[in-house]
């Protein structure tokens, strides 16, 4: 084929050399050059270095083989980058050499060494876009702000500046470019233009700095724009308000400022700047929000009490300097009295109540009372004070409170302050969905300052901001609810007003049942050694508190429920067994019959029978008999309850008609219907013709039949019948309310005699139950067979009782009463029913006699009383002064109660006579019969048994019988005087250093005679728990005696001659360290000064001639076995002197 072409003369064969020689004979220089040329921009740089090299070009010789390198850099950077940066360094180089700056700046920016690049292009090449370019590449922002500044390129230079921050340098060339624009330079802008430029450029930083969270460069470009509208503008629309809020109030704008401090809620800032505009009082509030609101509602708190943070003297201080130039003052004083975290005592607390009340401070009346329970609630209540007036009225008055010391009554008027309080402010809350909240301003200011809230108006709904959202009461609302804008949170006025309603009730049922612990544990106290009045008191203020907590619209019970309905029943249980002691009395004391006739204890003796009505089952007689005794002593009940008494009880039982009439009779507009019902039945039988000759209408004997068939009933049913249908073991008809409907009884039967004899205490029953304007009209005095079939039917009952002992006791047993103490109370009581019976029918004298004459009976009655009654038995009559002096000496007086007409020639002078009339006044009698006591000082007296068993009251009360006191306390009676002790010891250090002393320094202030009455005291109280049984604790008694034998050493010491300093000062000290435990107990004890005096006569010849054990086995009944410390021999010499002593010292007495 090769020879085929080479035979056409297709191909031509020639040697290689010859060919080369052939080109360089025929190819010229620039034949080189021109080839090389081309094949370059051809850009086949290689075969261009093999032309340029011919044609001798070494220029582009250099070139060719630059680009040459250049292009194989390019080829090899991603598979060998350390080769091509050695080419790209090799092609710049080669480019320098020959003057290619540009291709060598490529080369360099190729390489990345943006800054050779950059000056190549700024040096060589004059090109500054690309030159600020590159050195913006390499971060040289200046430089390359310069060279687009130096060209006019204005956007590009600011943005330079922007992106390096140079934002100083930036506004150096705005101001250069603006000027020479103002002087029409060449600058290719307008000044307007460059303003524009400018609040772009200003913007640009500012946006930078706020991205790189730099906010103080940011304020300082922002602080350059033109007008206050655009920072306005640009800091809302980032949410800086915290910097807007500097900067208005750097440019004096303060309203803006105050209306910015609300936006962020930043409640100081905002007061700071109102008190900078000279609103000082709202400047003040705003403070006192603050402060309180983080005391109630920092992290942490529950809401109460107030709690200390770092800032809150300071911030108390402020207020006080803004209240200072205000007009609130004084109110301001004391709500940063209120709320400063200061200790406080007692009387402090007091004085901020006070006035705060005085200064009509809503917030300071409600802190100062919650702060005040709190204080009762930590307070020992073996320290509370009984004898002050506030406790004693149940309706204090607030000019009571400066003088009161810490009480039952203090407790309870903090309680129903902070309680009405509150009510307020539930009865209010609908004002805070209101603007400015209407008429209940002060209601709805404190909301806000207690709960830390703004009110704020959103178009026209009410919304809350909240200064604290994870405060605790934040959490009575569903999440979903509270809303967030911007730094607020929020929430509608009705989510607010349901928050609040939660927190005030909740608070309302935990403070009430603190409030009822303490009353509780006061109670415990008042149990053991107090009178019945202050155990009725307690048990008042529990029942009201109970009531208000279980019935108040705001009450939030939930498992409480079962709790307070519990401390109702026993409490209204407890308070019967207070107002009706077996042992009537007790209760015959002013202040306690005043008690008794409160609306609020005649409310608790209705709840007594609404407890007992709401028991399932048949009623007991045990029940039946308390609604009876309830019924009889509280005058008029609503009817209403009298139809659920009526329909609970059996109709079998006589009790149900009694009663049925018995509210018709406390009925005034009933007694119509009684005399026209009187017609129908007058010819039923012939006792109706006896009545209506015996001047008893038919009306009034029909209620003392049906009363003395229950009794008769009842009587049966408790002591010898055994029908379980209707006698329940554990409540049986209790033989003290018996005895108690007896002689009620007794005293309806003797009225219709016109004049009458009774007992103190059960005519002060029927008097207080009794309508005196309706019921008393005159009464002639008549003997018929009707009163004499009644009197009869009392004498038949009173005398089973007597002659069966053995029921008797068993009915007492059944009943839980300790038969021990009681039956013989109870056979006195029977004796004194037959001395009326005797008294008011001029009968039964035999009965009388023949009772005494039982042996069993004459034990239960005292000697000095039996022997009184046994004067008569010859005549078979007992003289009517007898009868008083026995009455006066078993403790309840005979009165005489005349109803009609003074009869002339009837009187008796001996006997306490009452003369009743239509115009009479029930108070006046009452205050004659039971006087007031005097002083504010609490009944006390010697003590008496309470022999009723204790039902538990919050598992305080014991089993035994506790000690009650009934009398007041006057000047006529003694206590122990503890502060003669400290008298003696200060004597005898004023004596001198010498270890003895004279007798005469110590005589001379009667501290002698001083310890010889404590010595008398102390043996009247000791003889009183012998005598009376009393209930003490051994431990007390032993120490007791102990501080007697200590007394009566100490007092022979002090008459010898020469006092023994050291031997004095050593009793001193045993006397005053036995005064902690002692001294609660026996201030229980106040004995009459004439009893004293007697106790003196008797005793004064044992105290001076002997002091041996014989003497003290004289003076106590239990004596302690332990010897008399050195007084043996004191006694023996000083026997004639003190025999001479004890007369003068009676002497003295007497005047």
């Amino acid at each position: 084929m090769f020879d085929y072409w080479k035979m056409s003369s297709l191909m031509e064969v020639k040697n290689v050399h010859s060919v080369t020689d052939t080109m360089q004979t025929f190819s010229t220089p620039e034949e080189w050059k021109s080839r090389g040329m081309k094949l370059f921009w051809e850009k086949n740089y290689k075969m261009a270095l093999m032309c340029f090299k011919q044609a001798g070009e070494t220029d582009w010789e250099k070139r060719a083989k630059a680009a040459y390198i250049m292009e194989t850099a390019e080829q090899i950077r991603y598979s060998d980058p350390e080769r091509a940066h050695i080419n790209l360094l090799e092609a710049a180089e080669i480019f320098l050499s020959i003057g290619r700056f540009k291709s060598a700046a490529e080369c360099f920016y190729d390489l990345k060494d943006y800054k050779q690049a950059g000056s190549i292009y700024l040096d060589k090449c004059g090109e500054l876009i690309k030159a600020a370019e590159c050195f913006t590449l390499a971060g040289r922002y200046k430089k390359a702000a310069e060279i687009y500044a130096k060209g006019n390129y204005f956007t590009e230079c600011l943005s330079v500046c922007t992106k390096g921050k140079c934002y100083d340098l930036g506004l150096k060339y705005i101001d250069f470019w603006k000027q020479h624009a103002c002087q029409r330079g060449n600058v290719g802008k307008s000044a307007d233009e460059i303003d524009e430029i400018r609040m772009e450029f200003l913007e640009s930083c500012a946006s930078n700095s706020f991205v790189h969270k730099d906010r103080k460069s940011m304020m300082k470009f922002v602080r350059i724009f033109p007008s206050m509208d655009l920072k306005r503008k640009f800091l809302m629309s980032r949410k800086c308000l915290d910097e807007l809020l500097l900067l208005e109030e750097e440019s004096g704008n303060i309203a803006e400022a105050i209306e910015i401090t609300r936006l962020i809620g930043n409640v100081l800032c905002e007061a700071d700047l109102l008190g900078k505009r000279g609103d000082f009082d709202k400047a003040c509030s705003l403070v006192l929000l603050y402060v309180l609101s983080h005391s109630l509602w920092m992290v942490g708190s529950k809401g109460w009490p107030l709690k200390s943070f770092v800032q809150k003297e300071e911030l108390l201080e402020k207020a006080m300097i803004f209240a200072r130039q205000g007009s609130n003052f004084e109110t301001v004083c004391i709500e940063i009295k209120v709320l400063s975290n200061e200790s406080v005592d007692w009387s402090v607390l007091k004085h901020n109540f006070i006035a705060s009340k005085k200064c009509k401070s809503f917030l300071g009346e409600i802190l100062c009372c919650r702060k005040i329970l709190d204080f009762h609630f930590q307070y020992d209540v073996t320290k509370y004070v009984w004898d002050d007036k506030l406790s004693g009225n149940l309706n204090g008055s607030e000019e009571l409170i400066p003088s009161s010391p810490v009480s039952v009554g203090t407790l309870f008027h903090f309680w129903n302050s902070w309680k009405n309080n509150v009510v307020n402010v539930l009865d209010s809350l609908e004002c805070l969905g209101d603007v400015d909240f209407g008429e209940f301003k002060g209601v709805g200011e404190f909301c806000l300052k207690y709960f830390g809230v703004r009110q704020q108006l959103n178009g026209l709904n009410v919304t809350y901001v909240l200064l604290h959202p994870a405060a605790e009461w934040v959490k009575n609302i569903q999440s979903s609810v509270v809303r967030r804008n911007k730094q607020m949170v929020f929430v509608d006025a009705r989510h607010f007003i349901s928050a609040v309603r939660t927190h005030w009730r909740t608070a309302l049922l935990v403070v009430g049942l603190k409030v009822l612990e303490t009353l509780a544990s006061l109670y415990e106290l008042a149990v053991k050694s107090l009178p019945l009045f202050w155990q009725s008191v307690c048990l008042l203020n529990v029942y009201e508190i109970v009531k208000f907590l279980s019935e108040s619209k705001h009450h939030v019970l939930n498992s409480f429920a079962l709790r307070i309905q519990n401390v109702l029943t026993l409490v209204s249980t407890k308070y019967f067994e207070k107002i009706f002691p077996l042992d009537s009395r007790q209760s015959m004391v002013g202040r306690m019959i005043s008690l008794r006739r409160t609306r609020l204890s005649c409310d608790l003796l209705q709840e007594c029978i609404v407890q007992d009505i709401g028991t399932s089952g048949t009623l007991s007689y045990g029940q039946i008999g308390r609604m009876v005794i309830i019924c009889l002593a509280s005058g008029k009940l609503p009817a209403e309850l009298y139809e659920e008494i009526v329909g609970r009880i059996p109709s079998d039982v006589p009790w149900k008609s009694f009663i049925e009439i018995l509210y018709c009779t406390k009925q005034r507009e009933c007694w119509e219907d009684f005399d026209q019902s009187g017609d129908s039945v007058r010819d039923q039988s012939l006792k109706f013709q006896e009545v209506l000759l015996s001047n008893i209408n038919l009306e009034c004997y029909e209620l003392l039949q049906k009363f003395c068939e229950a009794l008769q009933d009842t009587f049966s049913a408790n002591w010898k019948r055994r029908d379980e249908n209707w006698t329940k073991i554990d409540d049986c008809f209790s033989p003290g309310y018996f005895l108690y409907l007896l002689e009620h009884f007794l005293i309806l039967v003797s009225q219709y005699r016109g004049m009458f004899f009774a007992f103190k205490s059960s005519f002060v029953e029927w008097l207080i139950s009794e309508q005196l304007d309706s019921r008393l009209t005159s009464r002639n005095a008549v003997k018929t067979p009707v009163l004499e079939e009644l009197y009869d039917s009392i004498l038949v009952m009173v005398q089973e009782l007597i002659f069966d002992k053995a029921s008797t006791v068993e009915w007492i047993a059944r009943s839980k009463i300790n038969v021990d103490m009681y039956y013989k109370q109870m056979v006195l009581r029977l004796v004194f029913i037959l001395c009326l019976l005797c008294l008011n029918c001029e009968i039964y004298y035999d009965v009388l006699f023949k009772v005494l004459s039982i042996d069993y009976v004459r034990n239960q009655v005292p000697e000095e009383l039996y022997v009184i009654l046994q004067r008569g038995t010859e005549n078979n009559c007992v003289h009517i002064n007898d009868f008083v002096e026995a009455f006066q000496k078993g403790g309840d007086p005979l009165l005489v109660i005349n109803l009609g007409e003074i009869v002339p020639g009837v009187e008796y002078s001996n006997v306490v006579s009452v003369q009743l009339r239509a115009d009479c006044s029930k108070e006046d009698i009452l205050s004659l019969l039971i006087p007031a006591e005097t002083g504010n000082s609490i009944d006390k007296t010697i003590t008496v048994p309470e022999v009723m068993s204790c039902a538990n009251f919050s598992s305080y009360c014991g089993d035994q019988p506790k000690i009650s006191t009934i009398t007041p306390v006057s000047d006529h009676y003694v206590q122990l005087n503890w502060a003669v002790f400290q008298e003696v010891s200060d004597v005898l250090k004023s004596s001198g250093s010498d270890d003895s002393a004279t007798s005469a320094s110590v005589s001379t202030v009667n501290l002698k005679e001083e310890i010889n009455d404590n010595v008398s005291f102390l043996t009247a109280a000791i003889n009183l728990c012998s005598e009376k049984k009393l209930y003490v604790a051994e431990d007390m008694m032993e120490e007791t005696r102990n501080l007697l034998q200590e007394l009566i050493q100490l007092h022979l010491l002090m008459d010898t001659s020469t006092l023994e300093k050291e031997s004095i000062e050593q009793l001193l000290k045993s006397l005053l360290s036995k005064k902690t435990k002692l001294e609660v107990f026996l201030n229980h004890f106040i004995v009459p000064k004439d009893i004293i005096i007697a106790l003196e006569n008797q005793c004064a010849e044992k105290l001076y001639v002997s002091c041996d054990r014989v003497a003290m086995m004289d003076l106590l009944p239990s004596a302690s076995s332990s010897e008399t410390r050195g007084g043996g021999y004191q006694a023996e010499r000083k026997q004639g002197k003190g025999k001479e002593k004890c007369k003068k010292q009676k002497g003295s007495r007497k005047k």
